[in-house]
């Protein structure tokens, strides 16, 4: 990853694995390697110190209401660069607790429990429900993936991302970030691995984020080395069509505005 970010001409990488959960789950380290992993990405930025490629440990940690806060003692003892605040799971009456960015044949199975009617706006409340408790937990430095709820809501099989409902309730949680020093992230990821065809959030939200003069960043959201850079162009565009015109850019300890053409 930093071999490639330097070829692409990056000047800084975070690095930012999914923090360790209460329960198994594949998709995130083991609490008995957040040890290990701090202090390989801490080799890692000194191997590059001085190559001009500076370094930064962060790491994505998961919003569960009692089971795991970015505000842990465990994270916060981990003397990270960064962190980002995220959310993945939501818990509905017959399905249980499940990540949105499943498989669409997974979400699906779990959807078909549901003890309800509306199985679409049962997902997406719970989610911004939550959204909001974590924006109002704090204790981390960027949000991620602001929408990842719409990951399996391709051409509106769920649920209908314009209608006043579903909007309602994203640009609810976005109110929540007005006044707070949290960067809120484009992410790009989902497109790289072509999973969605636009970046998170959605320019309705992001063009909300804009009137409360909420900050944003870029996040390749890299899982592969050659995610990186890519669909950069897609995150400028959405920006400007929100009226950004800066992204907040994290070095040496401290955030600076950078204009949106000198990324």
């Amino acid at each position: 990853m930093a071999a490639a970010a330097a070829a692409k001409g990056y000047r800084i990488l975070g690095f930012s694995s999914h923090s360790p959960l209460p329960f198994p789950n594949e998709g995130n380290m083991e609490l008995s390697r957040l040890g290990e992993y701090a202090a390989e990405i801490r080799r890692l930025g000194r191997e590059w110190e001085g190559r001009g490629l500076e370094i930064l440990l962060g790491l994505e940690i998961e919003w569960i209401k009692g089971l795991s806060s970015p505000r842990d003692e465990l994270f916060r003892a981990a003397g990270l660069d960064y962190s980002i605040g995220s959310l993945h799971f939501v818990d509905l009456p017959g399905s249980g607790r499940f990540a949105v960015d499943l498989g669409l044949e997974d979400f699906a199975s779990h959807a078909a429990q549901y003890d309800g009617e509306d199985v679409g706006r049962a997902v997406y409340r719970d989610y911004y429900e939550q959204l909001g408790e974590l924006i109002a937990e704090g204790g981390f430095d960027i949000l991620g993936h602001f929408d990842l709820v719409k990951k399996n809501n391709v051409e509106g099989r769920w649920f209908d991302e314009s209608s006043p409902g579903y909007l309602d309730e994203a640009l609810g949680a976005a109110g929540a970030l007005e006044g707070r020093d949290i960067v809120v992230e484009i992410n790009v990821g989902g497109m790289s691995r072509g999973k969605v065809k636009e970046p998170y959030p959605s320019l309705p939200i992001l063009r909300e984020l804009r009137s409360l003069r909420v900050r944003i960043t870029f996040s390749a959201d890299a899982h592969a080395p050659e995610h990186l850079g890519a669909n950069l162009d897609s995150a400028r565009e959405l920006a400007r069509a929100a009226g950004y015109d800066s992204i907040a850019v994290l070095s040496k300890g401290a955030w600076t505005e950078v204009g949106i053409d000198e990324t």
